[in-house]
Formats: C-alpha cells, sequence, structure tokens
C-alpha cells in the first residue's frame, strides 16, 4: 500500500507538482536550478516512497493520496 504522499518532502512535492504536469527530467531540473541527476535521484526517493517504479506510476499514486494536487 503506498505510503501517505504528505511523507514526501517539500522539496518532493514540488518535483511532484512539475511531474504530474508532463515535464521531463531535463526540465524539471531547469525549472528548480538543478541538475537532471539531483532530479533523477530525487525521483527515485519518491518512487520508493510512493511504492512504485515509474513517473506515470508516482503520479497515479500521488493524484490519489493529493487530489489537491491536481491544480
Amino acid at each position: 500500500m503506498p505510503k501517505p504522499a504528505t511523507q514526501l518532502t517539500a522539496s518532493e512535492q514540488r518535483i511532484m507538482h512539475i511531474l504530474i504536469q508532463g515535464k521531463t527530467n531535463k526540465a524539471i531540473a531547469h525549472m528548480l536550478h538543478t541538475t537532471e541527476g539531483t532530479i533523477e535521484s530525487s525521483l527515485h526517493r519518491i518512487y520508493g516512497k510512493l511504492n512504485v517504479d515509474n513517473r506515470v506510476s508516482a503520479t497515479l499514486a500521488y493524484l490519489a493520496l493529493e487530489p489537491t494536487a491536481r491544480s
């Protein structure tokens, strides 16, 4: 069972808010003024917390747990 999205850090939640817009890792990195490697590492942690293994599953799990993330 997925863990509550509230266990994501503020940074991880920012990444998820951008990810659900369909942005690439490169675009997310650019928007957050960081590197693609940092985003990849963050996504790996997010996947673990949400108990998923890809960005589509992460998006679906996050939206199910955080309905306010849709805006």
